[in-house]
């Protein structure tokens, strides 16, 4: 339990401290979100993220699955759609910020609910219990499910301070679809050779998805909805 909460909620924090130390106090004397606003959905996202994840245990036997990928996928999305799609957080600059929270939690409540419960799987069935290579597969699993899913909830997020919340649904579905059906391969099994391809395609996945929507697209998305507000800022992060 202590490794795989140090690997899922720790890359989690670890994450979160990266991203954010740029948008919020001493870096900026106004911080562009609030403390209790983030936390309070990152807490949303740990609490959904755990249930999620029981009701992915149900279905170990289909993990490889194409259908099950497709599930999980829709289910991960929508969840972060309803949770924000509040009125409040609607035409907002900071609602990014709060997907970043949200998927942040859901991706660390995951990725710490799946080291546990695979290692505690292997302890039982295997005399030796997972080998160092395993270990290392599924912490690669679980660092690269915070990054996924703290990209696709800004994504959401983005969709929703542009008011156009559908619309971005979709291409955070897009992205979580096509990285699911690559986990599903991987969990497939079918050779060291095929595992270790497809987890390195997942992990570019995520990780190049997550450089986009954090580096290349956030502080221009900032700037274009506090223009919409009526606001603008000089000291947006570049």
């Amino acid at each position: 339990m202590v490794i795989a909460a140090a690997i899922g909620l720790g890359a989690a924090l670890f994450l979160m401290y990266f991203v954010l130390r740029k948008y919020t106090y001493p870096a900026v004397e106004q911080p562009f979100f609030s403390d209790p606003s983030f936390f309070g959905l990152f807490t949303v996202g740990l609490i959904a993220g755990t249930v999620i994840f029981a009701f992915y245990t149900f279905f170990q036997e289909s993990w490889s699955s194409i259908l099950i990928a497709i599930l999980f996928a829709m289910v991960f999305e929508l969840a972060k759609l309803v949770v924000l799609n509040l009125k409040r957080y609607h035409g907002k600059s900071d609602t990014m910020f709060y997907g970043f929270g949200l998927g942040i939690g859901i991706g660390g409540a995951f990725a710490f609910g799946l080291m546990f419960y695979v290692s505690t799987w292997a302890d039982e069935l295997l005399e030796s219990g997972m080998d160092i290579a395993s270990w290392i597969v599924f912490a690669v699993i679980a660092v690269q499910t915070v990054i996924l899913h703290s990209a696709t909830g800004m994504t959401i997020g983005e969709g929703i301070a542009r008011r156009r919340p559908f619309e971005f649904l979709l291409q955070a579905l897009i992205i979580s679809v096509a990285y699911q059906l690559l986990m599903s391969q991987v969990f497939a099994g079918n050779s060291e050779l095929t595992i270790y391809a497809f987890l390195i395609l997942s992990f570019l996945l995520s990780v190049g998805y997550f450089y986009k929507t954090v580096y290349m697209r956030l502080p221009g998305v900032i700037r274009e909805v506090l223009r919409a507000e009526g606001k603008s800022r000089k000291d947006i992060p570049r």
